[in-house]
């Protein structure tokens, strides 16, 4: 995952050092550059012992500064220690004042220096170790330095304070703006991540007078806040806090002296952010080996995270293996088992997966045969198991894992103490709510139903899952269903089905192709008549039976008998003996039941792709403020009662009954670049071109047509609708500067068969683009582009009739010409260069996403999309596809696809790539490995065959997650949803320590809780600095073509999107898919039209 630099000091290959700098540093340099067990120093005042970069401490009680740690000390007065703190013991802690504690992170403070990780020294001796900073008094020079207060030295970072203004690379105005980091007025000390002073908590540092010490959390100055994440004392809140009096403020956000650090007076629109390469490491990091990102402006937000307090919890558990007998039916395992805990086990307390394991703090009673327990169904039926639990090989779960994987840097997670957690937590919800995947839906309230339409409700279910950040947390969100209604079968069909009363002449044989779809795959109950006196079952219905019950026969004891006759001699009369029967059960059995005896049963969650109308209502229902969201969440947590279940508790858990708060980093977003220089400024995730033009339209004169359907019978399009199309398409593409010719043709087509004319003739006479108006009925897009395509190579841009007739106002011709000036290879515009921030030159921006078939359709192939820049700003594309078999994750054919866009790169660039920036969509988080070792080796292997080596960073775009963010205030009218800001950053306390990764939310949501992006940093060949990353990603989202706003993932990924999404249109007609090589030769993309627009797709 990236390089994990486990605090080791870079050797000198940040930026070279100043020349004045490397004196100072002949000392340092003969000693072992190793941050992390720099040998003491002495205590003289002033003094440099061995250590990284170091830079010796202030005379008269000003002091060094290492790695951020930001100290206050009056001048040289010093108070005693109190006599706990003698030697702190480990952990993440700070040795302070007076006695030097050693452990993990720490500061050695005030009088003698302790030893440690990063180390500080204060007050009257330098003394060594990481970064440190000089202050007061010598101006220093170099890497990342501050000279402070009275001599501004120069290089690097370097901030000149009070009195001089001084020049160099970046620099921070004082005295109000924070940026990365600055020194302060007074004598505060400076820094990078964390400091906190008298009274903060949080991460980490126990300073002056009493330390706190241990893991998170120290206490300060007398009045210690304490503890877990995030406290605010003194007014602010965060990651670090300013201080008091005269604070210094740093990285993360402090406020000094009544200013708001961060921003403040900015000047000129990017400055207060460093160039990425010299970043090496500039700010302290929390927890974990990753370096995390410092640019952009603080703020704080919540998490649907909630705090898991393991205080309490045993060290182990143990796992057992439960069998269950019959395999069948499943969904009674959990009644099952909760007999023979009660009955067998003496009522011990372990927790059921559903499946076949369970855990216990205790060792369970083991009886060694197995025994048989008795379960009876809703309907009154029993049925009998024989259940059997054994101690599985390896019984104990190590539960002190979830403390200390942050702490012992296991690389891999706690993965079964993890999994015992999601067992244990999920055991409140099941008796409650219906499972689907990890969500708990609870049933609606009497009178309070969401219908859908078409016989479905929506239900909202509780989703849960273990998260692994700096701690174990519990991710809470709220998911959304459509479950079928429970209802006879033949209210379903007078409501949805037929829409009409049933009586006795109704007849299914017409009707049957829409209700055999809803009914096919559902379980219904199915009640007897009285006279049969058996309980009711439950079955799963195959189909409607070939003909009526008055007509359908079966052979019972040797001779044919009708279905109404049957009923009839058992003494049952059915009332609509013409209606078809269901055919239920193991399909070859052929049993057929009467419909007026079934109804739908409840809760029963379905794999279906739900149907258009069914997604807009749902989405209606779903959308919702982050306020709304949170306070379903909680109503769902008060309905569950975590806290209160007996398994939670004895496995010594509660959680917090509160959202955890982070720090967030909001970033700049980039300028866009149009003709002339101009630029524009985004605003809220988006920008208006007004008066602007595209960047690079091709100023050859475009052909173009209109294509449009003008049938035999039914409506007709008027002509005078389509002259106005082409008038507008006009006038606007003069002021956006794409040149059409000045008059369109104008072609018709009576029906689908005759359209392979239209388009043979405009490819005969060269046309560069159509236009196509596609038809309310008829040829539909999928046969459109089809056709042009993949048989005739020619262009197209589909309209909707609906559109031209009813929408044709200025927006929608914009919008359409940013397509189609992508389509004629012009390129909309660019990112304005920032000197700032210099972003990759010579690279390919690669995305790929798979596409799969939905769970009920999993005969049609896997559709792979990739695209892949070709020009120096990546705002061009061009596309490959593939088909693979359904449901396989990884892309087989990653290196010919790479091959191909090396090529294309390399006919437009004239060279090769030096950077691959590699976004993969579409993968789950145990995907990873797989595409580490497929996917990353072909685009090795294809590199390798045109004999070069790129640097590649590969980036998996991760959008199926439940994390949200939750600004506090309510919604306004600029953000009716109260969503964060596009832009906004967390790349803490949420994040896996170990792995770099990052959530980012890009764009401003239209409508609903903003889904935040997170980005998993899985291979990074060429050490790119995560800030660059973070802010090139961000750049990315606004480079999409087809609208003027930032997209909520980059663009390359979003234009893959797109790619598989035209693959799967290129299959719309086939069922059949014996041989994909053969089928995707029979749809290959004329290959000249690909050359001459390989951005057709968009």
């Amino acid at each position: 995952m990236g390089k994990k630099n486990k605090f080791k000091a870079e050797e000198p290959k940040t930026a070279a050092p100043a020349p004045a700098q490397q004196q100072q540093q002949s000392a340092a340099q003969q000693a072992a550059p190793q941050a992390s067990t720099s040998s003491g120093a002495s205590s003289s005042g002033g003094q440099q012992g061995g250590g990284g970069w170091q830079k010796q401490g202030g005379q008269g009680g000003q002091a060094g500064q290492s790695w951020g740690g930001q100290q206050k000390q009056s001048h040289g007065q010093q108070s005693r220690p109190p006599l706990q703190q003698q030697r702190a013991p480990g952990g993440n802690q700070q040795g302070q004042q007076g006695q030097g504690g050693q452990g993990g992170h720490q500061q050695g403070q005030q009088g003698q220096g302790g030893q440690g990780g990063y180390q500080q020294r204060q007050q009257g001796q330098g003394g060594q170790g990481g970064y440190q900073q000089r202050q007061q008094g010598q101006g220093g020079q170099g890497g990342y330095q501050q000279g402070q207060q009275a001599q501004g030295g120069q290089g690097g970072y370097q901030q000149r304070q009070q009195g001089q203004g001084g020049q160099g690379g970046y620099q921070q105005r004082q005295q109000g703006q924070g940026g990365y980091q600055q020194g302060q007025q007074g004598q505060g000390g400076q820094g990078g991540y964390q400091q906190r002073q008298q009274g903060q908590g949080g991460y980490q540092q126990g300073q002056q007078a009493q330390g706190g010490q241990g893991g998170y959390q120290q206490r300060q100055q007398g009045q210690g806040g304490q503890g877990g994440y995030q406290q605010r004392q003194q007014g602010q809140g965060g990651y670090q806090q300013g201080q008091q009096g005269q604070g210094g403020q740093g990285g993360y956000q402090q406020r000094q002296q009544g200013q708001q650090g961060g921003r403040q007076q900015e000047q000129g629109q990017y400055q207060a952010r460093g160039p990425p390469q010299q970043q090496q490491q500039l700010l302290p990091q929390p927890a974990g080996s990753i370096k995390r990102g410092t640019l952009g402006k603080p703020g704080q937000v919540a998490v649907n995270y909630l705090d898991i307090d393991m205080s309490k919890m045993p060290p182990k558990a143990y796992h057992y293996d439960v069998k269950i007998m019959p395999e069948r039916p499943k969904k009674f395992y959990r009644q099952a088992f909760e007999q023979y805990r009660i009955d067998q086990l003496k009522g011990a307390i372990a927790a059921f997966d559903g499946r076949a394991s369970c855990y216990a703090v205790d060792k369970l009673p083991l009886k060694t045969q197995s025994s048989e327990v008795t379960v009876t169904d809703h309907n009154g039926r029993t049925l009998k198991y024989t259940v059997e639990v054994k101690e599985t090989a390896d019984s104990e779960v190590d539960l002190m894992s979830l403390n200390n994987y942050m702490k012992e840097r296991i690389f891999d997670k706690p993965m079964r103490a993890l999994q015992c957690m999601e067992v244990v937590m999920a055991s409140p919800c099941h008796n409650k709510a219906i499972r689907a995947g990890r969500s708990y839906f609870k049933m609606a309230e009497p009178g309070q139903r969401r219908e859908l339409d078409d016989g479905y409700e929506a239900l909202v279910g509780l989703y849960q899952a273990v998260m692994l950040g700096d701690k174990p947390f519990l991710n809470v969100d709220i998911s959304h269903k459509s479950f079928p209604i429970a209802m006879s079968v033949i209210e379903y069909l007078e409501r949805y089905g037929l829409k009409t009363k049933i009586n006795n002449t109704t007849n299914l044989d017409q009707s049957r192709r829409y209700i055999e779809p809803y009914l096919k795959g559902i379980n219904v109950v199915y009640t007897p008549p009285q006279s049969f006196a058996t309980a009711p079952r439950v079955y799963k219905v195959n189909g409607l039976s070939r003909s009526p019950a008055a007509s359908q026969t079966f052979e019972q004891e040797g001779k044919m008998i009708t279905i109404v006759d049957y009923f009839k001699s058992r003494n049952f009369k059915l009332q609509f003996p013409q209606l078809h029967c269901l055919h239920v059960g193991p399909p070859m059995k052929n049993i057929l039941l009467p419909i007026e005896l079934c109804a739908i049963e409840a809760g029963q969650p379905l794999n279906r792709k739900d149907g258009a109308t069914q997604v807009a209502n749902m989405i209606k229902f779903a959308a919702t403020s982050t306020n709304e969201r949170k306070a379903k969440i909680m109503h769902l947590l008060k309905f569950f009662q975590h806290n209160l279940d007996p398994t939670i508790s004895r496995f010594g858990i509660r959680i917090a009954n509160d959202f955890i708060v982070v720090s967030t980093r909001t970033l700049n977003p980039p300028q866009l670049e149009y003709q002339g220089n101009k630029w524009c400024a985004v605003r809220n995730g988006s920008w208006r071109m007004d008066n602007m033009r595209f960047l690079e339209p091709k100023q050859k004169c475009h052909k173009w047509a209109i294509v449009y359907c003008d049938p035999p019978h039914g409506r007709k399009m008027h002509f005078n609708q389509v002259g106005e199309l082409e008038r507008q398409m006009l006038s606007q593409s003069k002021l956006v500067n794409v040149s059409l010719a000045d008059k369109a043709e104008f072609r018709t087509f009576k029906d689908e068969r005759n359209l392979d004319d239209v388009f043979g003739d405009l490819k005969r006479s060269q046309f560069d683009l159509a236009f196509v108006i596609i038809p309310q009925f008829g040829a539909s897009y999928d046969i459109i582009k089809q056709k042009a395509e993949l048989q005739h190579g020619i262009l197209t841009q589909c309209i909707k009739q609906f559109t031209v007739e009813r929408k044709l106002n200025v927006q929608t011709i914009v919008n359409i010409l940013l397509k189609v000036n992508s389509k004629l290879n012009g390129i909309n515009h660019k990112l304005k260069d920032d000197p700032r921030l210099p972003m990759l030159k010579n690279a390919m921006y690669l995305g790929a996403d798979v596409t799969h078939p939905s769970p009920d359709q999993r005969e049609i192939p896997s559709v792979v999309g990739v695209a892949a820049s070709h020009d120096p700003y990546g705002a061009a594309y061009n596309m490959q596809y593939r088909l693979q078999r359904s449901a396989l994750e990884e892309i087989e054919d990653m290196e010919s696809i790479t091959l191909e866009h090396l090529r294309v790169y390399q006919q437009y660039r004239k060279t090769y790539p030096e950077h691959i920036l590699y976004y993969r969509d579409g993968v789950s988080d145990g995907q990873f490995p797989k595409i580490k070792n497929d996917e990353l080796r072909g685009i090795y292997a294809a590199c390798a065959k045109v004999g070069i080596k790129p640097k590649v960073c590969c980036v998996i775009v991760v959008k199926r997650h439940h994390t949200r963010f939750f600004p506090n205030g309510e919604p306004s009218q600029y953000n009716k949803f109260n969503n964060v800001d596009p832009g906004t950053v967390v790349d803490r306390t949420i994040v896996h320590p170990n792995e770099m990764q990052f959530f980012m939310v890009s764009h401003q949501s239209i409508q609903g809780t903003a889904k935040p992006t997170r980005y998993n940093v899985i291979e990074n060949t060429g050490n790119l600095d995560i800030d660059l990353l973070q802010q090139l990603t961000y750049n990315l989202c606004h480079m999409f073509p087809r609208c003027n706003r930032s997209v909520s993932y980059p663009a390359p990924a979003y234009l893959a999107h797109l790619v598989a999404a035209r693959g799967r249109v290129y299959l719309t007609g086939s069922t059949r898919f014996l041989d994909l090589k053969k089928e995707y030769a029979k749809r290959t993309i004329v290959p000249e039209f690909m050359k001459t627009n390989p951005m057709y797709f968009v």
